[in-house]
């Protein structure tokens, strides 16, 4: 990217939070209903695992393939795009009625969000580099606010109007925002004229280094969808207790990300990113070590709390590792290995849960979130010739 006093008279980067926002409030209410189309129609748990995949898949295929358009200046219609797929995604769960149509609909939102994210995050990082930090956090915060949104939304509609009912309001918000995604504006920052594919960035050592970071934490990701639920369940939680708890464990993410980012610009987003992810080992640890509910609460909440400075550390790494033109494809990369590596982990400790329980999974969780962060720590480790190029959100004393 470009010195830290260059500054873009970038577009308004309110459509993009809000868009985001409402795609994560409608993700988090299929997947808080995914019990429903088991109950109300009969799915089995493979089908569910299908659907479930299929959005991964999806959203791993986009996020790749798709993420460069950004960098050749489309990014606001991505953005559209993606509101789009996420509204008839929506509306193909609401009018279910077989496994297909469920599938088709989770593919549909995995395409949506494959599309969106990657232009969401190239415009918030080339609009504004001197406030980089604080924009990223302001875009994490939005979009985690959408989960935390969601499943109380969700619960709360599925017991007045039945399980239908969540779907289509959220597929009504979304549309309510369309004239907003129109408003969106693309970035003066440099583009790809050379419409180059993605490939040609695993030569980056630095960015390979920082991908390495983001498998890290997204490590931690797919271990807390996959055991955190049901060990909840095992000690005894109710589903509201389940809900709360994870309502008000992700508050702290969504409250502190925009003063993270901040922080993670002035100190380095190397240094932030690592410790964050190093604190989440920790903790992933420590959660196999603990007794009853109350005790794995407080310590998810104390948790969320470093992962709320941290969180936009690791994009801000990703960023740092690439010139502008070529943002939205590495960001595209990182969700790819985002969204792969939590289900890869989601499956491989579902899988060793049930044959060993809570204290082994969550250990085995950690020590690989240990071995991942070693290996990107030594791979982003900047050079005498690189030092000079890195943005400030690298290294702050750099005036280059």
């Amino acid at each position: 990217m470009g010195a830290k006093n260059e500054l873009h008279e970038g577009p308004s980067l309110v459509p993009y939070y809000l868009i985001l926002f409402g795609m994560s409030a409608g993700l988090a209410s299929v997947m808080t209903l995914l019990a429903e189309f088991r109950n109300e129609l009969g799915f089995s748990q493979f089908g569910i695992g299908l659907g479930v995949a299929g959005g991964l898949g999806a959203a791993f295929v986009a996020s790749v393939t798709l993420a460069p358009q950004a960098d050749r200046g489309r990014a606001p219609v991505m953005l559209r795009s993606g509101l789009l797929l996420g509204i008839a995604g929506l509306v193909t769960v609401a009018m279910t009625s077989n496994l297909w149509h469920m599938v088709v609909g989770r593919v549909l939102f995995g395409l949506a969000f494959g599309v969106a994210h990657p232009a969401a995050r190239r415009t918030v990082i080339v609009a504004d580099p001197n406030n980089l930090g604080r924009n990223l956090g302001r875009l994490g915060a939005f979009d985690v606010a959408g989960f935390v949104v969601g499943p109380a939304a969700a619960a709360l509609l599925n017991a007045v109007g039945g399980f239908r009912t969540p779907f289509w309001v959220m597929a009504i918000l979304l549309t309510l925002l369309i004239p907003t995604a129109w408003r969106a504006r693309p970035d003066t920052a440099p583009k790809d004229t050379q419409r180059r594919g993605p490939t040609d960035l695993f030569h980056n050592q630095r960015l390979i280094g920082a991908f390495f970071i983001v498998a890290a934490y997204f490590v931690f990701i797919g271990a807390f969808e996959s055991i955190w639920v049901l060990e909840m369940d095992h000690r005894g939680a109710d589903q509201w207790q389940i809900g709360v708890s994870i309502t008000v464990a992700a508050l702290p993410i969504s409250i502190l990300a925009p003063w993270g980012g901040v922080l993670a610009q002035r100190y380095g987003a190397r240094r932030w990113a690592v410790g964050m992810v190093a604190t989440c080992a920790v903790f992933s640890t420590l959660f196999g070590l603990v007794e009853g509910i109350m005790s794995l609460v407080v310590l998810t909440i104390a948790c969320s709390c470093a992962e709320g400075i941290g969180f936009p550390s690791t994009p801000m790494l990703v960023s740092a590792a690439v010139p502008e033109d070529r943002q939205a494809a590495a960001q595209g990369l990182a969700s790819a290995i985002e969204v792969g590596v939590a289900a890869v982990a989601a499956l491989g400790l579902a899988a060793i849960y049930e044959a060993s329980g809570d204290t082994v999974a969550w250990i085995v969780a950690g020590v690989t979130m240990a071995v991942l962060l070693i290996i990107g720590w030594n791979l982003t480790k900047e050079s005498d010739d690189d030092a000079a190029k890195m943005v400030q959100l690298t290294d702050p004393g750099n005036d280059s």
